[in-house]
């Protein structure tokens, strides 16, 4: 009952204000309607795009060239590093330069104290980049011209993209230079197998038809004896070992060369389900928002001032008789 009783004096006593809540409410309502003007408050567009990460090892050699069936989209790993390459100094770096946003930010590097901290300031003001209920990536940018959002959208994928390819070919890279490395090691034993081989049939003169050799050269397998058959028989081993590191050499290098094709080819790391374009209508600031706010926040802080009034009203009246 007291609580219902000190809610309508209350009402009772804002209607008693109200003249002067009104006029709080009409110049709010006023000021935040010349505040909010495009010419004073410049309108922001919105350019969004969606990407997925790709699974980087669809590019494999195993599974290019082989059986072993891989998702196509990237796990949660790699969705955690394009919101880091998203995310990077060195990707906001590079837009501060591609679009030249000191300019275009009106930052004057040669009277700011700090430009850079200032530019990047104002980037992390108007860029976005979350991961959504749908496991997608997206990219947004605010921008007062409707094209420069779109381009710095599309731009920021690509960079994504260069970036995110050369984080995961920097891996193949090591990886390709241990092949390098083993088919450097198979080409040296090979060579080494075939200067052997070469250097034994010449000493002992190790050819195939022996009846169309000159006399002398009988005589001289015949004077060589037991040294004669165990080159022989080196040779014949010697041949082996060469046919083996052939062949290893030959898949070694087949390997090298496949792996090194997913290196150098122009395979994307993302899907763009939704490229960015120039909005049609503007994003923010959003007018009727900025009003209501205003005018329920004039009336709230009106409300409050008015009872603060009149409780020092009462406190004075009571310190009067006392």
């Amino acid at each position: 009952m007291t609580n219902s009783s000190n809610l309508v004096n209350y009402i009772k006593l804002l209607w008693r204000w109200r003249k002067p809540i009104l006029i709080v409410m009409i110049t709010s309502i006023v000021g935040s309607i010349i505040i909010s003007d495009p010419h004073i408050m410049p309108p922001y567009y919105e350019s969004t795009s969606l990407i997925y990460p790709l699974n980087p090892n669809l590019t494999q050699s195993s599974n290019l060239f082989g059986d072993n069936a891989q998702g196509y989209f990237g796990g949660s790993g790699d969705i955690d590093r394009i919101l880091s390459v998203a995310g990077s100094v060195s990707l906001k770096m590079h837009i501060v330069k591609k679009f030249n946003l000191f300019q275009h930010y009106k930052i004057d590097s040669s009277k700011e104290r700090y430009p850079i901290y200032g530019v990047l300031e104002e980037l992390d003001d108007n860029y976005q980049f979350e991961k959504n209920d749908r496991g997608a990536i997206k990219i947004t940018v605010y921008d007062q011209d409707r094209n420069i959002a779109a381009a710095m959208v599309n731009n920021i994928v690509d960079q994504i993209d260069a970036t995110n390819k050369e984080l995961i070919n920097e891996n193949k890279v090591k990886i390709l230079s241990i092949y390098e490395s083993k088919l450097k090691k198979k080409q040296a034993e090979l060579q080494a197998l075939t200067d052997s081989i070469f250097m034994l049939k010449q000493r002992f003169r190790l050819y195939d038809d022996i009846d169309d050799l000159p006399s002398q050269i009988r005589e001289f397998r015949a004077s060589e004896g037991a040294n004669y058959d165990a080159a022989t028989e080196k040779v014949k081993l010697l041949e082996e070992q060469r046919k083996g590191a052939l062949r290893e050499l030959n898949n070694n290098n087949a390997l090298y060369e496949q792996y090194r094709s997913t290196i150098d080819s122009e395979v994307p790391t993302l899907y763009v389900l939704e490229k960015a374009f120039p909005a049609e209508r503007k994003a923010k600031p959003i007018r009727w928002i900025i009003v209501t706010g205003a005018a329920l926040a004039s009336f709230v802080l009106s409300a409050f001032a008015v009872l603060l009034i009149e409780q020092y009203k009462n406190i004075r009246e009571a310190f009067k008789y006392a």
